[in-house]
């Protein structure tokens, strides 16, 4: 076994009924928060009443609401509700929804903290504009199971006018507390729960199949796949069923940490172009639609990883099914797509290969096979009439 490293600085307190703890959790950071949400989801859902009463409870009443954040959030938005973080002197940030708003809540504490604005702190191949020196205590409370940001150090974000979509990726990036009640996640209805629950089988399949290496990180990979592939259809066919509930925020979490030591590869790294430039394209719709052509192309580059995952899928040890056990999962839970069905044009495809190229290039080296310019446009080509 060789070397490796593990650091995870994020206090996890998970169980149904946790997120009532936020307001006792809270009181450690201070008694102004400025709580980070998507528009309509947590209210509706009565998520943000609770936070709000645990919070009042503990005796924190100063709360400002920033619910501006949107699917595939902007550099923007983040920038926004920096400016309201500074201006009032918040002690410290709840982000409460879906990834977009965790991801917004741990790149406002960092842009909050330092000088500039949030897109000087993205991951380019030369590295970041800005290194952060400081930053805001963050506590993530997720109403989806999907991205894991509640544990790890990234936030995505998109820049509109550049048309990137690129991360925030640093030590200082995670949250302090993550508070994972799995009942804030029924809300959620089938299609939203697929979608989610995908970019966490994703996460912990690219995690677990690329070339970094932390065996660490494998073992949570294999038990969030073993975890999603049982529980996912469950889910989605019975929204209400809580204890699928449980296990899929369960998932998330553990893919959220594998990805965090070992990043992602090659399905993600070709579907950030994909949403960077059709916004209204979700995330986990664009891997659903890309995994399988990827795996098809990745297989034959770390045979004896992808076999096992044929295997944990219930099917034969042969890293030429896993592409068999992959499909058999997106078309049980309803996301067998093309991005021509999403509304991508044909056109894009050569820009999309482009800017793999210029944003990711590095990344494309822990990928099972380093894919040419030639191979990553092929992908698109597929990709867009579907697998």
């Amino acid at each position: 076994m060789k070397g490796f490293e593990f650091y995870l600085p994020v206090e996890i307190i998970f169980g149904l009924g946790s997120v009532k703890r936020v307001g006792e959790i809270a009181r450690r950071f201070g008694f102004k928060a400025l709580i980070v949400t998507g528009k309509k989801s947590a209210k509706e859902s009565g998520a943000l009443d609770q936070v709000l009463g645990s919070l009042e409870e503990a005796g924190i009443r100063e709360v400002i609401l920033f619910d501006g954040v949107e699917p595939n959030p902007t550099d923007k938005q983040v920038n926004t509700a920096s400016d309201i973080a500074v201006r009032e002197k918040v002690d410290f940030i709840i982000g409460l929804g879906g990834g977009s708003s965790l991801d917004v809540a741990k790149a406002v504490s960092i842009v909050s903290s330092n000088e500039g604005y949030a897109w000087d702190y993205v991951s380019y191949p030369e590295g970041s504009r800005l290194i952060p020196f400081l930053n805001r205590p963050v506590i993530c409370i997720p109403t989806t199971a999907g991205t894991g940001s509640e544990v790890n150090r990234y936030s995505v974000i998109s820049n509109p006018i550049r048309k990137e979509k690129l991360v925030i990726s640093h030590s200082l990036n995670y949250p302090k507390v993550a508070i994972v009640d799995p009942a804030l996640t029924k809300s959620m209805d089938a299609k939203l729960t697929a979608i989610t629950g995908i970019d966490a089988f994703i996460h912990a399949l690219e995690s677990f199949t690329n070339r970094a290496y932390n065996p660490i990180a494998d073992d949570l990979a294999i038990r969030s796949i073993k975890i999603i592939r049982e529980w996912l259809p469950i889910a989605v066919e019975d929204p209400q069923n809580i204890k699928a509930r449980e296990m899929m925020s369960y998932s998330a979490m553990l893919a959220g940490m594998a990805i965090d030591k070992k990043r992602v590869a090659l399905i993600h790294i070709m579907e950030h172009p994909v949403s960077a430039h059709y916004p209204f394209v979700a995330h986990g719709e664009g891997l659903a639609i890309l995994a399988p052509v990827v795996t098809d192309f990745n297989c034959r580059g770390n045979s004896e990883k992808y076999a096992l995952f044929a295997e944990i899928m219930g099917y034969e040890k042969k890293a030429s099914k896993a592409v068999n056990a992959l499909m058999d999962l997106l078309e049980r839970v309803n996301l067998t797509l093309s991005l021509k069905s999403l509304g991508v044009k044909r056109e894009s495809l050569e820009r999309f290969t482009e800017d793999v190229l210029m944003l990711s290039g590095a990344s494309l080296k822990i990928n099972p096979v380093e894919p040419s310019p030639e191979d990553i446009y092929h992908i698109y080509e597929k990709a867009y009439e579907g697998f």
